[in-house]
């Protein structure tokens, strides 16, 4: 009896270091961050100024691989070619949500995938075109009593600013037309002729059109006021605060990775993040630097992931698979 006591005791003293010791998690090797675009998107900044917290936190450098095609599909596809060690994380944005609905390739990636982090947030702004002459409430009176004639335009079907302008005029009780573009030059284009009537866009793409009179800035998605258009009412403001419509950047790995492994990422992701150097640098760039740990994040993605799906589903989006 004595001794099945002194064996008790000795496990329960040994079981707060085992617990430490499987908490511990280092990478053996460098680790791999695929992001899904081009190189000099708005997403490499984010990735490469935490590079060197992540070295610094976790020990090993971390590789930045730029995989694009197939909307973010083939780097997607490559993470989870990846053993589930740690080693490999993916860079995401609003098209992982979109694309749970939009492609039969990714209908379960939100079970395949974990969130490690949410990173940064950039803000949509609601621009109209010039020759509108108008304000909040004459643009949102037109809207209504268009008949749908108006148009908006998008850097294409499904991004975020599509499905964030359905979303505005599903919550708006209003109708348009979409015009989608192959990325933003040429929407920018024939918004300021006037081709085209409005467009939820990033928050960096319009503050110097706006400045130089070639926009009217209508609105503005964030939690508060921009300082970059500090003028500029939030939708919240104005009696819509329930409009997703932004562009966001996170991390996530796959979901049968070890918890240690997940949770020591996630750690150097919020060290780095919280770095002031780092914070700086990216609200230079127009970023809101969210840190929003894993947990918080799979909130986040589980609402927009319903939300876009309504959208698609209300207004039959389709995308080529």
């Amino acid at each position: 009896m004595l001794l099945d006591r002194r064996a008790l005791l000795l496990a329960g003293l040994a079981l707060p270091t085992l617990a430490r010791a499987q908490t511990t998690w280092k990478p053996e090797r460098p680790v791999r961050l695929i992001l899904p675009f081009t190189p000099g998107t708005s997403m490499d900044p984010v990735a490469r100024l935490a590079q060197e917290s992540l070295k610094d936190t976790l020990g090993q450098s971390v590789v930045v691989e730029n995989i694009a095609g197939a909307a973010t599909v083939i780097a997607g596809a490559e993470t989870l070619k990846a053993p589930p060690d740690g080693h490999t994380m993916l860079m995401i944005a609003n098209s992982f949500a979109a694309n749970i609905t939009l492609r039969t390739r990714t209908a379960d990636w939100q079970r395949a995938f974990a969130p490690i982090v949410q990173a940064t947030v950039v803000p949509h702004v609601l621009v109209a075109a010039p020759s509108l002459k108008t304000d909040w409430a004459g643009f949102m009176k037109r809207l209504r009593e268009s008949g749908g004639s108006m148009t908006y335009g998008s850097p294409g079907i499904g991004t975020s600013p599509h499905l964030g302008a359905e979303h505005f005029l599903r919550l708006a009780g209003g109708k348009a037309v979409h015009a989608p573009y192959n990325g933003t030059a040429q929407l920018f284009v024939d918004l300021y002729a006037g081709r085209i009537d409005f467009a939820l866009s990033n928050l960096p793409d319009v503050v110097q059109p706006i400045e130089e009179g070639k926009l009217i800035a209508l609105a503005v998605t964030a939690d508060q006021r921009v300082r970059e258009l500090p003028k500029v009412p939030t939708f919240a403001e104005l009696g819509l605060p329930d409009l997703l419509s932004d562009s966001w950047f996170g991390i996530m790995i796959r979901r049968d990775t070890p918890a240690p492994a997940r949770e020591a990422l996630e750690r150097a992701w919020l060290t780095a993040l919280s770095r002031p150097d780092v914070r700086e640098r990216l609200q230079a760039l127009s970023f809101t630097v969210l840190a929003r740990p894993g947990a918080e994040f799979e909130k986040v993605i589980d609402r927009y992931v319903a939300t876009y799906a309504t959208i698609i589903k209300e207004n039959g989006i389709t995308v080529q698979q």
